[in-house]
């Protein structure tokens, strides 16, 4: 009988002893918060100043003067920069950000270090090529293989505009983790491979290479002393910083549509949801997307569910004939299907476009969600097959009653300004 309550004593002690060192060695992962179009350039300024050795960017659009001098002062600080940019971006690149590629290509080129400025297309100097995604569609940074930047604006002057200028609303998160900054960094070596020949060096023939070095680096490239001011994040709004223990991530088209599933299947309570794009039909497959079911389901079970939807009437693609005026857009048919089913089910489901001119914003470029009080998920991915099925996206679900509440508060700001037109 002692015997046996020794061996019970000891497997007791083992077990105490276990979870008190795996409680000890838990360690609680520092992220800032942001939000454009408030604190994105800060947060983004922030992460690239910060880099000591590497800086990786995966962008779909770069044309941001003051992001693009942050680089390149780093290149000339000796800070290897690496960048993969998408080449065919909706609307195309635009003189701004061709001149913007030009410029780092140009300042990587007088370095000694390897830099890389690279472009995914299917328009390639060697001819036309399949691409392994429809669009590289992902925004984020890797800050010396350490600290990752993720989050749904783009590298531009509305994801992430100068303080006192309108721009895009959307979110933004620095992670202080070597972990998840590892995941993304192992993303972007496959992504940026040119061994699939859907890769290439900006600089390469057929399309407009690097303008020639002229100059010392204090002459040249944006007039840098007039930005320094701007360089400086301690001159601009500054992000929030919070401590989070869980952080999972997502990615198109391999673990998206999964992940995002599970984020509404797991909501209990509450379900707030900040989207650009969601089309409540899966492609041309003529079914019903799994997402919009999910969150029917979600509300069915109990969950308070809100959705609020760019106004994409904004963009102008529906100033022409009275007939095609008349049409509704894919967000206003999700809503109106959102509110039909809650008020003929009697759920607590509401769904609303967005009113952007009393929200102060150019639109909604959010792929943002919040749930039960303490999850995030901070996207790039629109609710559509293509995003999840086609594209190459990233998202972060972060797990911090703190971060959902920093979030939380510009969600109601903006669900109230939208919803007070319409009551």
């Amino acid at each position: 009988m002692k015997q046996s309550n020794g061996k019970s004593l000891c497997r007791f002690l083992s077990v105490f002893f276990l979870l008190i060192f795996t409680h000890k060695i838990a360690r609680a992962i520092t992220i800032d918060v942001a939000d454009s179009p408030d604190t994105n350039l800060s947060l983004a300024l922030t992460a690239i100043n910060s880099a000591e050795e590497t800086i990786v960017m995966n962008a779909y659009e770069l044309n941001s003067k003051e992001i693009a001098a942050a680089l390149i002062k780093q290149i000339k600080n000796s800070v290897l920069v690496t960048i993969l940019e998408e080449g065919q971006p909706v609307g195309g690149i635009g003189d701004e950000g061709i001149a913007i590629r030009e410029k780092v290509v140009a300042a990587m080129n007088r370095s000694s270090l390897p830099h890389k400025f690279l472009v995914m297309s299917a328009e390639t100097p060697r001819g036309l090529r399949q691409r392994r995604f429809h669009f590289n569609h992902a925004k984020y940074i890797i800050i010396d293989g350490q600290a990752l930047l993720v989050g749904s604006e783009n590298y531009t002057t509305s994801g992430h505009p100068v303080v006192g200028t309108k721009g895009t609303r959307g979110w933004e998160t620095l992670i202080h983790d070597k972990g998840m900054a590892s995941s993304f960094q192992q993303l972007f070596k496959s992504d940026s491979s040119m061994a699939f020949g859907d890769v290439f060096l900006a600089s390469e023939s057929r399309f407009r290479g690097p303008i020639p070095f002229v100059g010392q680096w204090n002459l040249d490239f944006f007039e840098m002393a007039s930005l320094e001011g701007l360089l400086s994040p301690s001159r601009l709004p500054k992000p929030k910083t919070f401590e989070v223990t869980t952080i999972n991530q997502l990615t198109s088209p391999n673990t998206s549509l999964t992940g995002l599933l599970n984020f509404i299947k797991g909501a209990k309570t509450s379900l707030d949801l900040e989207l650009m794009s969601f089309s409540y039909r899966w492609g041309n497959t003529g079914n019903v997307s799994p997402l919009f079911q999910a969150i029917v389901d979600a509300a069915r079970r109990g969950v308070e569910v809100r959705v609020l939807l760019n106004d994409e009437t904004v963009f102008g693609n529906h100033r022409g004939s009275q007939a095609e005026m008349a049409k509704k857009t894919n967000n206003v048919l999700t809503a109106e299907q959102l509110e039909a089913i809650g008020k003929k089910e009697g759920l607590a489901m509401e769904a609303g476009i967005a009113d952007v001119d009393a929200m102060g914003v150019k639109y909604i470029h959010n792929k943002g969600g919040l749930a039960d009080g303490k999850k995030v998920l901070i996207s790039s991915i629109n609710w559509n097959r293509n995003s999840l099925e086609n594209n190459r996206e990233t998202a972060v679900v972060v797990h911090s009653e703190e971060v959902h509440d920093y979030y939380s508060a510009l969600f109601e700001t903006d669900w109230n300004a939208s919803r007070t037109k319409k009551n």
